[in-house]
């Protein structure tokens, strides 16, 4: 009986050690499984914040740059035409249009059509940046339109002004071109200004008849009335082909009318004729040409020199007309009268209300 216990107990020892060693694998074959099952996972995090990073990294580089955001070359540092209007910078705007319409009309009249082929509205600032932006102005006295081109422009919704930039150009029904770098509508009196250099051209720009250069203009578009603020030059190509060059403190243009006014030490030379005064007007009309200079008129043609309140001449033909406490110089001799007419082509003189001193 004992023999058999014993031998019971020693086999079920045997089978209990078996069993813990079953268990023992099972145990550690599991804590293998999770082991790997951790490590799995924490290379896949570290897959998919890789991943992440290089999205994030090529989101930045292929990213669009905002429409307003000028990049500059390393080798070329210099300002561009725009830029003092739109600055290198993140755009603000709150959307971007492409093919873009602008118009005003007052009591069923036009006054202004601007298109431009992009627009960037910025609402809080209450303006729309504009580039390559052509507009149309109409002139209420004249009838004709005023045209406008430009590259950049910035549109000030709430008091009615545009501001424009880079080759800027004003063109006229008659074909007279302006030039210069930035210009400024005001609507609410419907003209244009600028203080920058000016240049005019026309009537065909390519072979000008005449054209004007001055600093700074101001002008009323229903008159069609261009005023050049100061240091003005002009050159006029005459019938003859000669020209006729003038130089002023201010001068101003009628282009519908063309007419030409020069203010303030004008000096005008001719071939053989030059003309100081305090003012001098230009006028064309179809197939003439005529100059009126008034204000301390000072003529000189050839050995005589004239003096009067006023002198008038008609381009092309043979007379000089002084009116006005007249007076001429010529040879020694003096005449005086109401009003002189000197011949170019002759050394004859006509006098109204003649007072004359020869001297020997």
């Amino acid at each position: 009986m004992v023999k058999r216990g014993r031998l019971g107990e020693s086999r079920l020892h045997s089978v209990c050690q078996a069993s813990l060693r079953g268990a023992f694998r099972s145990v550690t074959v599991s804590a293998e499984v999770h082991q790997v099952i951790a490590i799995e996972l924490i290379n896949w995090k570290k897959f998919s914040l890789y991943g992440l990073a290089a999205l994030w990294g090529a989101l930045i580089v292929v990213w669009p740059l905002p429409s307003n955001h000028v990049t500059v070359d390393d080798d070329i540092r210099q300002v561009v035409s725009g830029q003092s209007l739109y600055k290198s910078q993140l755009t603000t705007a709150n959307f971007g249009l492409l093919g873009v319409q602008f118009y005003e009309s007052n009591e069923g009249a036009k006054r202004w059509n601007i298109r431009s082929n992009f627009a960037e509205l910025h609402r809080k600032e209450n303006y729309a940046y504009l580039q390559a932006v052509d507009a149309e102005f109409y002139a209420s006295r004249t009838g004709n339109t005023v045209y406008t081109k430009s590259e950049y422009g910035r549109s000030y919704l709430d008091r009615n002004q545009v501001d424009l930039e880079g080759h800027v150009t004003i063109r006229s029904r008659r074909g007279y071109l302006f030039t210069m770098d930035r210009l400024t509508y005001f609507g609410e009196k419907h003209y244009f200004e600028t203080k920058d250099p000016v240049v005019m051209r026309g009537p065909d720009p390519e072979h000008p008849a005449m054209q004007l250069r001055g600093i700074g203009m101001w002008a009323d578009i229903d008159q069609e009335h261009f005023i050049l603020k100061r240091k003005v030059t002009a050159i006029r190509r005459m019938k003859s082909n000669d020209n006729l060059r003038i130089q002023s403190s201010t001068g101003e243009f009628f282009t519908d009318d063309q007419r030409a006014i020069f203010r303030g030490g004008v000096k005008a030379t001719m071939p053989s004729i030059t003309i100081d005064s305090d003012e001098f007007a230009l006028t064309i009309k179809e197939d003439t040409e005529s100059i009126f200079a008034q204000g301390h008129v000072l003529l000189k043609s050839k050995d005589r020199v004239g003096h009067a309140d006023a002198c008038e001449i008609e381009l092309g033909s043979n007379q000089i007309v002084l009116e006005g406490k007249a007076r001429v110089d010529s040879k020694g001799s003096q005449i005086t009268g109401e009003r002189i007419t000197m011949y170019t082509d002759d050394d004859r003189i006509d006098v109204e209300e003649a007072q004359g001193r020869v001297h020997p």
